[in-house]
């Protein structure tokens, strides 16, 4: 870390204006402020398996970029994750100090019928098992997995969606889909979703943590169920916070916001936004590299998606304009959804606002549902393996 004078440190007791001793001449910190590093809980980098999506190195470089010292990661790879052998390219320390901390397919294949060796694949330090954003047709399979990973203690990253329902459709179902005259995905998709994990999770008692949310009534029933004293945590998407269904309203159908779950309404954005406010819900980058042949194609042609490690920080900071939830929401909350809580620091200034240039950013991908789009708030550096020295 450079030396820092006069930087405002934010830690699990308050804020405090310190200086921070380090290498090379001191910098002047005012306006600057040091935070835990960010924990992106929905990364799907697609390697191995997908060298065209993204690699390590860029990977890495991207989450360095955007102020990411964890990175938990989607077992839907090529071989997909679900033996302890495939987890062996997958270590916790990776470059840069960021951390990946892999989730294990919940069953074979992700095709929803047989499970996975959970038990052995713990001992190889993963964060969870996942559906790999497939949510599982069978009930009974589900029910079962819960079960099984409650036995030993294990979280499950679940997208909360019910199966057939979920695979209609391209944007949210509105009438704005129709003006677009493209074919609609119900929310009732996410709420029954959300309502047959919540009642699964009341008889297991396993862990549950569900992303990405995008409507309000699935905001509500994780608050219920929250209430009820259920172990169930959610993340909504950073750009989801700033970004609606109204994005697609200029006659262009890019491919860079064909996302699923889908953009849904204003109303459903605003319910995200004071979900974080009240600690309903975390947010997560929700990294998704797609190639260029991936994307560009007609809009329905397009495979869902949007990167977000580097453009995470300033979105939620834009949309919540307070950095102390941002932090909550975005590194300390998440953090304790893994398996050790050691962190990093990263470096931000609040005040600068950029557009958003995919062009320039670290990561292999381009496709950014945020480009061009004006934010708040930018990373300066991140050191993920860094401790203070006062």
């Amino acid at each position: 870390m450079p030396r820092l004078e006069h930087v405002a440190v934010h830690g699990r007791d308050g804020v405090h204006d310190v200086e921070l001793g380090g290498e090379g001449p001191p910098i002047d910190g005012r306006g600057l402020h040091l935070v835990p590093s960010f924990v992106d809980l929905a990364c799907d980098p697609g390697f191995p398996g997908f060298p065209a999506r993204e690699d390590r190195l860029t990977l890495f470089a991207a989450a360095v970029a955007g102020g990411f010292g964890d990175l938990v990661t989607s077992p839907a790879t090529s071989p997909v994750v679900d033996t302890p052998e495939h987890l062996a390219d997958m270590r916790r320390v990776a470059q840069e100090g960021v951390r990946r901390w892999p989730l294990a397919a919940l069953t074979h294949g992700l095709e929803g019928k047989e499970l996975s060796e959970l038990g052995l694949m713990q001992l190889e330090g993963i964060a969870g098992a996942s559906d790999g954003g497939r949510p599982v047709v069978d009930t009974v399979v589900l029910r079962n997995a819960l079960e099984y990973a409650a036995s030993f203690g294990l979280r499950l990253f679940l997208r909360p969606a019910e199966p057939f329902l979920d695979a209609l459709g391209h944007v949210h179902e509105s009438a704005w889909a129709a003006r677009l005259g493209l074919r609609g995905n119900p929310a009732a998709a996410e709420a029954i979703g959300v309502a047959r994990v919540a009642a699964l999770v009341a008889s297991t008692r396993c862990a549950v943590h569900l992303q990405p949310l995008g409507t309000a009534e699935g905001v509500r029933l994780v608050r219920e169920a929250q209430a009820a004293g259920l172990p169930i945590t959610a993340a909504v998407a950073a750009r989801s916070l700033l970004l609606d269904e109204e994005a697609l309203d200029d006659g262009l159908y890019d491919s860079r916001l064909r996302l699923h779950p889908p953009l849904r309404s204003a109303a459903d954005r605003a319910a995200l936004v004071a979900g974080v406010r009240d600690g309903t819900l975390l947010v997560c980058a929700d990294h998704q590299p797609r190639a260029p042949e991936e994307k560009e194609l007609e809009f329905e042609r397009a495979v869902p998606g949007s990167t977000g490690l580097e453009s995470a920080f300033s979105a939620a900071f834009t949309a919540l304009g307070d950095l102390d939830l941002v932090v909550r929401a975005l590194a300390l909350g998440p953090r304790e959804l893994l398996p050790q809580r050691h962190f990093g620091w990263t470096l931000v200034d609040p005040r600068p606002a950029g557009l958003v240039d995919p062009s320039r950013h670290r990561s292999l991908a381009r496709n950014d549902a945020l480009a061009g789009r004006l934010l708040r708030g930018r990373v300066v550096g991140c050191w993920p393996a860094a401790t203070l020295d006062r």
